[in-house]
């Protein structure tokens, strides 16, 4: 049984400060006065028969029935205020028991105070207690092998907080719980967002909800294009209509197939729902991403399962079943209100004492290892029958993800873990029970938990480039212009450096890509590029044909189409990458980013049948792109990007069918990069513009699948 409480609490994001020193009193100007519903000195009566949280609590600790309370007895408001001066810190000495025997090394401290404290080798340790912190005077302590306990106390003496060991074993059985809607009515105890509601909303905002229920990802998992929804456009688009099975469902239903699916190109399943999916109940790890549905699917990487994890095993492949140390609570529940096993969940909170949330501190959460249990992959070649070559790739493993790992390499490790910046501060936030934002009246303590300092609450927001509302890639990078005049030859340097993130950039998924653009102009008039660096191959192009080929015939063309002419002289640019990409192991060659030239383009005027007109002759070169509109291959400019490649030499395809990594650009922290372009200029004081631009999928495989493309602007300059 759940019990529906009667208003809806907005608890926001789980955070703590580190271990401190004891601070000095403080006062707060907060009224403290009781919440209708929340204590038997109620300021209005509760509905006949509701049981309050506070002693639901209560009742959850002692598994029995509470005595029935007078509702409707009126707070004594007109009791005149005693003039007192603020009471001063005392002291109580501690000692912490686990399983009835004196434990060392667990963390004491006041609830809702700063100071944090260990116990020595006899269980033993003092604490200074802060009369004027608001709320009841608990003594809290916590071990990694117990779920928080606490003692109240009421002035100077000893006290004993005895601890108990929860089953640390894995229960199948259990099921994930709810997250909840994004509206919280009508919800119970069962479902995260009927109190935290703050904490709720910044996730269901967030691509962790999204992480199992993506409509790309199960394109490239499923093999299939849901955008080309009925048979003839998918034919058109080169698909075959047929049987497939539908996310989130399981039921089989008519689809477009397009492309190999996981299972086709590697005989398995894949270990996308490891990460993607990790809430699908029974045996955790190795489980066909299909198999999600309801919770597992709708809420993707939601509260009970981060806050199941006990720990990351990096020597572990990523995900749950692997490098996620997940623990789902055994032991029966007897008391009511809790659920069918007593709750269980880890966090970086100390002071945490509420029995249905059955807290285990550890600082794990505060550390970018946790985040390492997805964010961070190497991986073995899938495609059946293929490998990694030996001579480049020594272990058989193929980077993927590697954000921990350049993180880990960089200068915010380990002062600024990934929390700091994709879980900001939310100060006007009370604690993760936001009862503060909620309601003027609140009784501070075991039940709706003690206020934090402004700040140490942080947003479960988790912002990145998938949220162009939070700024990060406008934070991520600088672009600067040298320009010089010479002989009616405008000579631009642009300059890119990663300036904000502790990893490179892009990061994570290996599809994405940066992609600079360089224009020039005269009062207005654009330049016409006369050479310089150009945007490669995986900035897009809708058709390419080399050197030899008849440049007149290009299937598909249409009036307004421009053909890019890339001259590649055979050299190969060394650069400061990720891995062998910057550590000595590969040549510049290994390295794989070929030096290419711009040499000129035309305009298609007219079209018969195959063979193109165009406004000016072709100039020679080695590769032509045909484009249009976001195929920026061959455009003055440049890119950073992973590029994975398939085995039929393919570049830019998802990981699941990769060989190799053919070259690796991208930036790493406080790294640099100057591409130079020419124009020919006629005026004396010519402009030059620089945009960068962040690319989620390469054109060519968003426009097989039918995706949109969304370049999102992270800096547009000029000079």
């Amino acid at each position: 049984m759940e019990w529906v409480w009667p208003h809806h609490l907005s608890l926001p994001r789980l955070s703590a400060p580190p271990i401190l020193p004891p601070r000095g009193p403080r006062v707060r100007a907060r009224s403290i006065r009781p919440l209708p519903g929340l204590s038997p000195f109620r300021a209005s009566p509760a509905p006949a028969g509701y049981l309050s949280p506070v002693l639901l609590l209560l009742l959850s600790c002692a598994g029995g029935p509470a005595a029935p309370t007078d509702t409707d007895a009126p707070a004594d408001t007109d009791a005149p205020a005693e003039d007192t001066a603020p009471a001063a810190p005392y002291e109580v000495a501690v000692t912490v028991t686990l399983d009835g025997a004196p434990v060392a090394d667990a963390v004491v401290m006041q609830g809702g105070g700063v100071g944090q404290w260990r116990t020595d080798a006899e269980g033993r340790t003092t604490v200074t207690i802060d009369p004027t912190v608001v709320g009841e005077q608990y003594v809290v302590a916590a071990h990694p092998e117990a779920r928080n306990g606490g003692v109240e106390v009421e002035g100077p003496g000893a006290v004993t907080v005895a601890l108990v060991r929860f089953d640390a074993s894995d229960n199948a059985a259990y099921e994930f719980g709810d997250p909840g809607p994004e509206s919280n009515e009508g919800t119970t105890t069962a479902q995260c967002n009927h109190c935290h509601v703050t904490l709720h909303a910044d996730w269901y905002a967030s691509p962790h909800r999204t992480a199992a229920s993506n409509p790309v990802l199960h394109d490239l998992y499923g093999g299939t294009a849901a955008a080309f929804a009925s048979a003839s456009v998918c034919e058109a688009a080169g698909g075959t209509w047929g049987a497939a099975t539908e996310p989130g469902t399981g039921a089989t239903v008519e689809r477009c197939r397009l492309g190999p699916s996981v299972a086709e190109a590697t005989e398995g399943v894949g270990a996308c729902a490891d990460c993607h999916a990790p809430g699908i109940n029974g045996e955790l790890g190795g489980r066909n991403l299909l198999e999600a549905t309801g919770v597992a699917y709708e809420a993707g990487v939601h509260c009970d399962v981060c806050h199941l994890v006990a720990d990351v095993d990096l020597s572990a492949p990523p995900g749950v079943g692997g490098r996620l140390h997940v623990i789902r609570p055994t032991e029966r529940a007897t008391a009511p209100g809790t659920g069918t096993y007593v709750p269980l969940a880890f966090g970086p909170l100390v002071d945490v004492l509420s029995p249905r949330m059955g807290a285990v501190y550890t600082p794990l959460f505060h550390e970018a290892r946790l985040c390492a249990g997805c964010h961070e992959q190497e991986q073995a070649v899938l495609v059946t029958g293929a490998a990694a070559d030996p001579t480049r790739w020594p272990d058989g493993v193929l980077p993927i993800h590697s954000t921990y790992s350049e993180w880990e390499a960089g200068p915010m490790n380990p002062s600024a873990p990934c929390q700091s910046c994709h879980m900001p501060p939310a100060p006007g936030v009370g604690n993760a029970a936001d009862l503060y934002n909620q309601f003027d009246d609140v009784i501070v303590g075991v039940g709706a938990g003690w206020e934090r300092p402004p700040g140490a609450v942080q947003a479960h927001t988790w912002y990145g480039p998938r949220q162009p509302d939070a700024n990060m890639l406008a934070l991520a990078a600088t672009v600067v212009i040298d320009t010089a005049l010479a002989d009616g030859t405008l000579t631009a340097a642009v300059t890119v450096t990663n300036a904000g993130p502790g990893h490179a950039i892009p990061t994570g998924e290996p599809l994405r890509a940066l992609i600079l653009l360089v224009a020039a102009d005269c009062d207005g008039a654009p330049l016409v590029a006369t050479g310089g660096d150009v945007v490669p191959d995986y900035g897009g192009a809708l058709d390419a044909q080399s050197a030899g080929s008849d440049w007149s015939i290009w299937p598909g063309a249409a009036v307004g189409d421009t053909l890019r002419v890339v001259r590649t002289p055979g050299a190969w640019r060394d650069y400061t990458g990720f891995g062998p990409f910057g550590d000595g192991r590969f040549s510049a060659a290994d390295k794989g980013l070929a030096v290419e030239s711009y040499a000129g383009a035309a305009t298609v005027v007219a079209v018969d049948g195959d063979r193109v007109t165009l406004d000016s002759p072709l100039p020679t070169g080695d590769v032509a792109y045909r484009v249009r509109d976001a195929a920026y291959a061959g455009a003055p400019g440049f890119a950073f990007a992973r590029v994975l490649v398939g085995a039929d030499g393919a570049r830019m395809v998802p990981h699941f069918l990769a060989v190799d990594v053919a070259s690796d650009n991208r930036l790493l922290p406080t790294a640099a990069w100057t591409s130079t372009h020419e124009f020919a200029a006629a005026c004396a004081a010519p402009t030059v513009r620089a945009t960068l631009l962040h690319r989620d999928y390469p054109f060519a495989l968003a426009t097989a699948r039918g995706w949109a493309i969304t370049d999102q602007v992270m800096v547009a300059t000029e000079e």
